[in-house]
């Protein structure tokens, strides 16, 4: 073999030559939703109270949400550092999609071939690449922090590596509550199939503390630490009983979510694939408690699922939580079929198939992007309305206005769903109204009171009748289903 070919194959073989690879694929199939202008209503929440504390508002205190801090605080500095943009907002999060896509090649590099570690970080991209983890979410920064401490479960068990998997545990929990579950399984591998001694576990719980009280004594600098203490450890809770799925909802949601519901798809094949790795390299108990990295992972992801149920919802985006460890778990299946050259070549031609249509697709919309920035519906309404610091505005949905439009007030609970629900959400209700977060029947009040303007889409008359609509208001603008009110100005001389 000549020279030429040895340093080409050194080169598919190098490990930062596959970083670069992950770089530009995981970047490339997340630009596939940039036209995309709203995903998911969360990841505008997060936009918009990130954009305020970037401007020095206070969390929590002048804006709230059900969500952790950690969240904020990473796109509040991404925005402070980059400036406010919706661009920046999804970059960030494909940021922290590729954080993870390493760390799980980091982790499956300790037990494959560099072969099988590539091409199941290339399938947990394409995972990464379904609609519901397309938006900048929760989880993408949570799960970031489990995948890095499940890389130290198989470094020595010294106090400075317990100590930094407790601080990881932290981080997830102070980024999404549910995590906690994700932590409860590392924790019983560590002390039951790692065996670790209780006093040194210990140090687990010292790491733990330390970044809660780093936060702590933030908000508590800034006069909001009941409001953090309290979306800690208290809301959770509430949130389990405020809404839960009956068991009809909760199973056509996942017939939906995994495209179960026909005959074939590419979900019901990984599903599959999935299944035969469990059964083929796990027929004996003994067989799964001998490849530890397995175990671990399907402890993961049990608990991760007692969690969804435990909440009683499920939405799209909560299955980002699986991706990693059903990636590595994949790799698995890889592994047991390694030595059929077939098999492997088809393995590589699938996973190369599944990332493509999307890698097309990004690379449009990078060449594209000016036009598709320029024609974003909320952006362009928001560049059209007439509003100064004394304009009233209430957005039904599609909240993402008020990221564009500074001038245009939020409500201090900034999710739509939030206030317009009072009867479903009455205990988290009565809770921020302790706190003097909301007023009662603040919604309604906003309502009566005949805001300037009123911006919807498919709940415009969920909330208010139509007839309010025809008494008070004229359709000012309507493109693609999108609608904005203004008052007439009959009204606005009373």
């Amino acid at each position: 073999m000549n020279t030429k070919k040895v340093q080409i194959l050194n080169l598919f073989k190098n490990r930062y030559f596959h970083y670069s690879v992950f770089l530009i694929v995981v970047f490339t199939t997340q630009f596939s939703s940039i036209s995309i202008e709203v995903v998911d209503w969360d990841e505008s929440t997060f936009f918009i109270i990130s954009k305020y504390v970037s401007e020095g508002k206070i969390l929590y205190l002048d804006y709230w949400d059900s969500k952790p801090p950690l969240m904020f605080f990473y796109l509040a500095s991404m925005f402070k550092i980059f400036g406010p943009s919706l661009l920046i907002g999804r970059l960030a999060g494909d940021l922290l999609i590729f954080l993870i896509i390493i760390h799980v090649y980091k982790i499956l590099n300790n037990f494959y071939n560099l072969n099988i570690c590539f091409f199941s970080s290339l399938f947990l991209i394409y995972l990464f690449s379904y609609e519901a983890s397309q938006p900048t979410m929760t989880e993408h920064l949570g799960i970031l922090f489990i995948v890095v401490s499940i890389d130290f479960v198989f470094k020595k068990n010294n106090i400075v590596n317990l100590i930094i998997i407790g601080i990881l545990f932290s981080l997830s929990f102070n980024t999404r509550n549910n995590l906690a579950f994700a932590c409860i399984a590392i924790s019983i591998y560590l002390l039951f199939i790692k065996k670790i001694k209780v006093r040194s576990f210990k140090w687990v719980f010292v790491g733990f503390i330390i970044p809660i009280c780093f936060i702590s004594v933030y908000f508590f600098i800034k006069s909001s630490f009941k409001y953090y203490f309290y979306m800690l450890f208290q809301l959770p809770f509430q949130t389990t009983q405020t809404y839960r799925m009956n068991f009809n909802e909760f199973i056509d949601q996942i017939l939906s979510i995994l495209n179960l519901d026909q005959y074939i798809s590419i979900e019901l094949i990984i599903i599959v694939t999935l299944l035969i790795t469990i059964i083929i390299t796990n027929s004996k108990f003994s067989n799964l408690t001998s490849f530890n990295i397995d175990l671990l992972n399907y402890l993961i992801i049990f608990f991760l699922t007692i969690s969804i149920i435990f909440g009683g919802r499920l939405f799209n985006h909560y299955l980002i939580q699986l991706f990693p460890s059903l990636a590595i778990i994949f790799a698995s299946t890889l592994n047991y079929f390694s030595k059929n050259k077939l098999i492997m070549l088809f393995v590589t031609f699938f996973v190369v198939l599944l990332n493509i249509n999307l890698f097309t697709v990004g690379l449009n919309n990078l060449s594209n992007y000016q036009n598709i920035r320029n024609n974003y519906k909320i952006a362009l309404m928001s560049d059209n309305l007439r509003a100064d610091n004394n304009t009233s505005f209430l957005a039904l949905e599609n909240h993402l206005i008020f990221f564009y439009n500074d001038f245009i007030k939020q409500f201090k609970v900034v999710h739509p769903s939030s206030l317009t629900n009072p009867v479903r959400n009455k205990d988290i209700f009565d809770s921020l109204k302790k706190f003097g977060l909301v007023e009662n029947d603040q919604f309604l009040e906003f309502v009566e009171n005949k805001p300037d303007y009123i911006f919807c889409e498919n709940n415009c008359e969920l909330y208010i009748d139509q007839s309010y609509y025809v008494q008070n208001y004229f359709l000012l603008e309507e493109v693609d289903g999108l609608k904005l009110f203004q008052k007439n100005r009959a009204q606005v001389n009373n």
